[in-house]
């Protein structure tokens, strides 16, 4: 019974720009994998590229240990975006992912966030629609 509620609660990553990726993330990429946009926040930072989006999630107080999240588009079941208006603080993209399993991703209002967000709306959906069907 817990493991059920468990699976529908999302898990949350936050972000706060667009920016480049560091080398950190940039050694785990595949050598025929092409970082197409990246986000970081004080800490962790994603990379979205033509096959995956990669998250390195740093844990601990020193922020040594790194946990990294692949999430290829394959495995992508539905996906929601939310961009920021009004009197939003942040936009959102949710990602539901076979097995149940949720992903959300939180970016904090800036002005360069909006066009970012779009972005990686078009990436997403060119690596999830559009590819699938060429397979």
């Amino acid at each position: 019974m817990i493991l059920r509620y468990l699976r529908f609660k999302p898990t949350i990553y936050f972000f706060l720009n667009e920016t480049e990726p560091t080398e950190t993330i940039r050694e785990k990429l595949c050598d025929n994998e092409t970082p197409l946009l990246c986000f970081a926040s004080l800490r962790d930072e994603m990379i979205l590229t033509e096959k995956r989006i990669l998250i390195a999630d740093r844990k601990g107080f020193t922020g040594k240990k790194i946990q990294y999240i692949s999430i290829p588009y394959s495995s992508i079941t539905f996906y929601k975006v939310g961009i920021v208006g009004g009197f939003d603080l942040d936009a959102e993209i949710l990602l539901n992912l076979r097995g149940n399993v949720k992903i959300q991703l939180r970016f904090l209002r800036s002005k360069q966030i909006k066009e970012s967000i779009h972005k990686a709306y078009e990436i997403i959906t060119q690596s999830f629609i559009c590819s699938s069907f060429s397979r």
